[in-house]
């Protein structure tokens, strides 16, 4: 019998696959419901995976090794693997994929459904303490009682989103039989900052975003920037905030610069405003730049000029507010940690691991798969395709 540890993305794949090859299948979850975790991504639409799968989209110590997984598993074989389940996907932005009903729901009892009608058994609010090896198999110590097991997967998942049942067991099975665990940040989540940003939350624009570590660019993103009370968000933070977590994980000195009007060039925005000055009238520098940016935004950037009215910029004012508006700088303190992230960067090492097989290298037997290992991905439905992807490779060979 094969034990699956973690009733999510990755250990359903790998279910559904290990029994379509003959294996007899349990499952153990912690929690009453199965797949919470995909339940809640794609603001409950569920974003399967993306048009656009590259290796640059993965990060990790080792970020080459998920070619084995994606080359196995892409995005074409992902959407047949789907479609045999009854699930039609439909094309988003920038490549991201979704089932045709827009409900995180129809993945979940699909998956559910063909897992059950293979006989893989699920065993719902029965938490694996601990794992040991025993004889040809493993012992598993499950609730109250111990079970044996030829072979164990460990799809856990990291440490992201508590609230949904998210806890360090995974790491703790690995260092038990002797893996490393690279220290783990949060990714995909929101940046804290040092300046007051009340007066601008709510805010958003399509902008972009540098990232500076001790004065250093490290990184550069563009999209969605939401301002919110306690820092920033959107797509392009989001995006960015991996590097910035691992960062701020060393104690480094972090400031992003904000490009609030990317489509314009500093000379361009610069003559721009100059004409927008013949009809200045004696507004305001708030109300002159309403209707050109967000009001709140306006007067947010008002209080970084020392005129009071437009008819008074000078050159020099002008040239200010246009590196403001295109230079806009944060200092980021934090992140918003683990509760709000959408995956955990670093796990398992990938380097005791076989990639061909998510076997480990230490113990024969023992798999893992999905966000437990150190591989983390970009927003866009790209880590949840590792999961399926790792998944499925694993669920090929623990079946053998």
């Amino acid at each position: 019998m094969i034990a699956i540890i973690g009733a999510g993305a990755s250990g359903l794949v790998a279910a559904l696959v290990a029994a379509r090859h003959g294996a007899k299948v349990h499952i153990y979850e912690k929690n009453k419901k199965i797949g919470k975790k995909i339940l809640a991504t794609g603001n409950g639409r569920c974003n399967v995976t993306n048009r656009h799968i590259e290796l640059s989209n993965y990060h990790g110590t080792n970020p080459s090794f998920v070619n084995p997984s994606l080359n196995r598993f892409d995005a074409s074989a992902c959407k047949f693997f789907f479609a045999e389940l009854g699930v039609e996907l439909v094309e988003g932005q920038r490549g991201r994929l979704y089932p045709r009903s827009l409900q995180s729901s129809s993945i979940v009892e699909l998956l559910v459904y063909e897992c059950r009608r293979l006989g893989v058994e699920f065993f719902l609010e029965q938490e694996v303490k601990n794992i040991k090896k025993k004889g040809d198999g493993f012992s598993l110590h499950v609730n109250d009682k111990s079970l044996h097991v030829k072979r164990v997967l460990v799809a856990t998942g990291g440490l992201a989103m508590p609230t949904l049942g998210s806890c360090d067991s995974g790491y703790e099975f690995a260092k038990s039989f002797g893996h490393n665990i690279i220290p783990t940040h949060p990714s995909l989540v929101q940046l804290e900052c040092r300046e007051d940003l009340k007066s601008v939350s709510g805010v958003k624009v399509e902008g972009s975003i540098e990232v500076y570590e001790d004065g250093q660019n490290r990184t550069h993103a563009t999209g969605d920037i939401l301002f919110t009370n306690y820092g920033i968000s959107g797509s392009a933070v989001l995006d960015v905030s991996r590097v910035v977590s691992h960062s701020l994980l060393y104690n480094r000195k972090i400031s992003v610069k904000l490009d609030l009007l990317p489509e314009y060039s500093k000379e361009q925005l610069k003559n721009l405003l100059k004409k927008r000055l013949k009809h200045s009238n004696g507004k305001s520098i708030a109300l002159w730049l309403d209707g050109f940016i967000n009001s709140k935004l306006a007067r947010f950037i008002e209080k970084s000029l020392h005129v009071n009215s437009a008819d008074e910029l000078n050159n020099k004012e002008l040239t200010k507010l246009v590196y403001t508006l295109k230079n806009l700088t944060l200092n980021v303190i934090d992140t918003k940690g683990f509760k709000t992230a959408e995956v955990t960067a670093g796990g398992v090492s990938t380097d005791e691991i076989d990639s061909q097989t998510m076997e480990s290298r230490l113990q024969k037997g023992l798999f893992f798969s999905g966000e437990v290992v150190d591989i983390d991905a970009d927003c866009g439905g790209y880590n949840l395709h590792w999961a399926w992807a790792s998944g499925y490779c694993a669920g090929m060979q623990i079946s053998k």
